[in-house]
């Protein structure tokens, strides 16, 4: 926090099965509004963690495989989706490799004039409007100009279609769904996606590097790729359930099914490396317009951490995983 420019931060570390919650800074610049473990913030690309815990069940309880192609979910016909004879597969839409654009709507040329500091207000001008409904209808005019598998790029599209999936595969609402087999289990109560005019009270509100004030992820076409909400206190209990690679979903959502841990792997959406001290480091960043977040554990150490903070800049994410390392001693 001594950076000057953060807001607030909290964080929450287990070890060995004992929890440990520490907040900083404020939630609002300028005052002195310290954060508590049930401060609400966004947990942004974190969310995507949790459609690959569902996409894990999926396939343990054969509802599922990773090498389905897509299109066996989707409703209407897209012979674009695959490229010279592969298609798209499950595990693409989750390990980084599907050749989806990042964006959906794919309008770069939207941003090419704009101020900086206008392009988050563009943004969620446009995703307010952006149903899932033009989602599959502009699903038929993507090209793929790469073999799905092949590539590793970040990928929004996928993170939706795979949430969507989900939902087809277990016939309800994400919301239902996390609800029913992963967050009402592990009491996770303050744990919801974002919806507007139903926002948490809890919900801190979130700026930018310059103090100013962002839109929240309330878009309605990215909400299962990046609108959960979560408090430290959650968060930690989905560390715990996550460093539990007994449970035969956890373990398989850990195998990394592009790369090698040895130079960095992706497994269901998690990040994996292998360390020299605690074996192997399972990671996810998020961010948002004017949120940072960050979760790392090692099974084998028995210590996990996640931090969450209501700021965003191109450092704050890079500042979350050197701090982390620091509280963890990784190496």
């Amino acid at each position: 926090m001594r950076s000057g420019n953060r807001v607030g931060i909290s964080i929450g570390v287990l070890n060995n099965g004992k929890s440990f919650i520490y907040n900083y800074g404020s939630t609002t610049p300028g005052q002195q509004r310290l954060p508590t473990g049930n401060s609400v913030y966004e947990l942004a690309s974190i969310t995507k963690t949790f459609s690959s815990a569902l996409l894990a069940q999926a396939v343990i309880d054969k509802k599922a495989k990773l090498d389905d192609d897509i299109r066996l979910y989707l409703d209407e016909e897209y012979p674009n989706l695959e490229y010279k004879g592969t298609p798209i597969k499950l595990v693409n839409l989750a390990n980084l490799t599907s050749g989806l654009p990042n964006w959906m709507p794919d309008n770069k040329d939207l941003f090419n004039n704009a101020n900086p500091d206008s392009i988050p207000y563009i943004l969620d001008a446009l995703h307010k409007k952006y149903t899932r409904t033009d989602l599959y209808r502009d699903l038929h005019w993507v090209n793929l100009d790469i073999v799905p598998g092949s590539v590793t790029k970040h990928c929004n599209t996928a993170a939706q279609l795979l949430g969507y999936i989900m939902e087809k595969v277990y016939g309800a609402p994400l919301e239902m769904v996390l609800r029913k087999q992963l967050t009402g289990p592990l009491n996770m109560n303050n744990t919801t996606f974002l919806t507007e005019g139903n926002l948490p009270a809890a919900l801190v509100k979130g700026y930018d590097g310059k103090g100013k004030l962002m839109p929240f992820i309330v878009w309605d076409d990215l909400k299962v790729a990046a609108s959960l909400s979560s408090t430290v206190a959650d968060m930690l209990k989905y560390v715990a359930y996550e460093m539990d690679e007994h449970k035969a979903e956890v373990n398989l959502s850990h195998q990394p099914t592009n790369g090698k841990p040895e130079m960095g792997a992706i497994a269901l959406n998690w990040k994996i490396n292998q360390t020299a001290t605690n074996g192997l480091k399972i990671s996810h960043t998020g961010g948002s317009l004017g949120f940072s977040t960050y979760m790392v554990f090692y099974p084998h150490a028995k210590m996990g951490i996640v931090l969450l903070t209501n700021e965003a800049d191109p450092a704050t994410q890079g500042e979350l995983i050197s701090l982390a390392d620091k509280v963890l001693g990784s190496k």
